[in-house]
């Protein structure tokens, strides 16, 4: 099911206005569209070890960040483990070296920071093996 959630009317009705001129772009009818839009319900958070699943790969980078989010919580909505997900996930096809000229930008704590910096120079030296 692909689905539009809003908070409000106003939400719904730019949804609504999307979704026409999606449907109008391809020459369809809006009751064509395969997407429905439907109102946010109660968000829970799924259990912690479920929170941030790439950063499961590489235990000692998540080991370093639940040292600064101690809970699943507090994971879940860090920034700094967000970004660190996406990139073991998906950012830069895991580039070690090239991460490693990127991580001062990331603005994280030093201490956070320093100890990444390690863990991504122990990760590029077990690969080289």
């Amino acid at each position: 099911m692909n689905a539009v959630f809003y908070h409000n009317d106003s939400q719904k009705l730019l949804a609504e206005k999307s979704r026409a001129q999606a449907a109008k772009s391809r020459g369809i009818s809006v009751e064509e569209v395969q997407t429905n839009l439907l109102p946010v319900g109660t968000f829970t958070y799924a259990e912690e070890y479920h929170q941030k699943y790439y950063l499961t790969r590489y235990r000692e980078i998540r080991n370093i960040l639940l040292q600064s989010y101690p809970d699943g919580k507090s994971l879940a909505d860090s920034s700094v483990a967000t970004r660190m997900n996406a990139y073991l996930g998906t950012g830069m096809k895991k580039n070690w070296k090239s991460f490693l000229t990127e991580l001062p930008k990331f603005g994280f704590e030093k201490d956070l920071e320093n100890a990444l910096e390690a863990a991504v120079k122990r990760q590029i030296a077990a690969e080289d093996g």
